[in-house]
């Protein structure tokens, strides 16, 4: 309640304080269901807005009372309102437990074991911050530990567990990033290809469909065999830009690595090298890298994804306000469709080319190097609306039967023979812009 106070009253507390425990005493309250002072005089306290009130009311005078029936009174009193205390305060507890008893979470720490500690920051004792790393020596109780805080007047000290926090080294954060399965950005999955992805074949033809349907959408998929491939498309249709005003170059430290997660930036770095998606930089603007854990890892083997963390870049970049298809709406819209074929892009922010005055922001640095892309890569702040631009315009006139969000295309159509007319249009839209997309991520019908 304190340090509800406004700030320039903060420094005469001292002073307020009584004033703040009459109010606090004179309020009834929520667990007991009246007020303390009613709880230790038997009738409730007049406060200055009572006073107030009756020097407007002007009311009459308590008529006399002798001391036996004022006594008898006030025992009744004291009775009838602790009995009505005990009976909320029951109820209010026993409420408060099952809210807590939700979400609450047994958190356990390890003899040995790093930790944050919650805090008074001196000389402000009504200020908390977090200070550590301390090592927990012992565990007291259920819920509290001996903590090792390192200082000469107090180094070792019970703590609660709701003051504690794990600490994480550098190392185990910073190298890797555990993300959620979900992913708002389609990273790239380029380098665990397969030769059926480059091939008409690798599509996947749905189970309903007949031989002779089967055999119509080979046909027309052998058409536009160049847009299967397993290198992501350029297309000239636009560049991605980034603008950051007048915002000085923003340079992140590189993140502490352990020596096999060098090994595996260095081996993704020389892959984007002869691919062309990077190429070596002298920018003054600098990115930190991290590695994504697949979802879909195989079994026994954990894969990686490289990102680049663009948060300090993102931060200073301005907002492209282009909008993003709502997925339930998108749904809605495919509900009736009889026949429904997908199509997803290879890379499909890497087939998109960067700005000149672009490419130096999105600069990185390795152990060894320096580098910057060449194309739009994952994790820029307004890459998804750039992306849904340019599947926007290349899809303009083609709204009736498909529709896209990011890099995944939809075709929907009531009738197989109309399926196959507007998947015609679809695929000569996408080769005619340049880009390409992933058999192994199709599927028709």
């Amino acid at each position: 309640m304190i340090t509800g106070l406004p700030e320039k009253l903060r420094r005469r507390w001292d002073v307020l304080l009584p004033c703040l425990l009459f109010a606090y005493r004179e309020v009834p309250q929520k667990g007991v269901g009246v007020s303390p002072f009613e709880l230790l005089f038997g009738h409730p306290v007049r406060g200055p807005l009572t006073l107030v009130k009756e020097g407007w009311e002007q009311p009459l005078k308590a008529p006399k009372q002798n001391i036996v029936d004022y006594v008898l009174g006030l025992r009744s009193r004291m009775a009838e309102y602790m009995k009505k205390a005990s009976k909320n305060l029951q109820a209010s507890q026993e409420l408060q437990k099952q809210w807590h008893d939700q979400k609450a979470v047994l958190i356990q720490y390890q003899q040995g074991q790093k930790v944050w500690v919650l805090e008074p920051v001196a000389p402000r004792a009504l200020q908390d911050k977090w200070s550590g790393p301390h090592l927990i020596v012992e565990k007291k109780g259920e819920v509290t530990y001996l903590v090792d805080l390192g200082t000469a007047r107090s180094p070792l000290r019970v703590i609660h567990v709701n003051r504690l926090k794990p600490y994480y080294d550098r190392a185990d954060l910073m190298a890797t990033d555990e993300g959620q399965e979900e992913e708002s950005d389609p990273l790239p999955d380029l380098f665990s290809s397969t030769e059926e992805d480059a091939l008409v074949e690798g599509v996947v033809l749905a189970d309903c469909l007949t031989a002779e349907q089967k055999d119509k959408c080979i046909n027309l998929l052998g058409q536009f065999s160049e847009l299967f491939s397993t290198v992501p498309g350029t297309t000239s249709w636009c560049e991605h830009t980034i603008d950051t005003g007048d915002s000085l170059p923003v340079k992140s430290k590189i993140y502490r690595q352990p020596d096999h997660v060098r090994d595996c930036i260095k081996q993704e770095v020389q892959k984007m090298l002869d691919l062309g998606v990077v190429e070596p930089s002298e920018s003054p603007w600098a990115s930190p890298v991290v590695l994504v854990p697949k979802p879909h890892s195989k079994a026994g083997k954990r894969e990686m994804r490289f990102c680049v963390d663009y948060r300090g870049l993102n931060q200073v970049t301005k907002t492209d306000a282009h909008p993003i298809p709502r997925a339930d709406e998108l749904i809605d819209t495919l509900a009736s469709a009889k026949y429904l074929s997908t199509f997803d892009f290879t890379a499909g922010y890497w087939q998109i080319k960067l700005a000149e005055d672009a490419k130096p922001k999105t600069a990185f640095s390795t152990i060894e190097r320096h580098y910057q892309f060449t194309v739009m890569p994952f994790g820029l702040k307004n890459a998804p609306a750039t992306f849904q631009r340019l599947v926007n315009t290349v899809l303009q006139g083609l709204e009736a039967f498909s529709a896209a969000y990011l890099d995944d295309i939809a075709v929907f159509s009531p009738t197989w023979d109309e399926h196959l007319g507007h998947l015609w249009k679809v695929l000569e839209a996408l080769q005619k812009a340049g880009l390409t997309i992933k058999a192994s991520k199709c599927q028709i019908g």
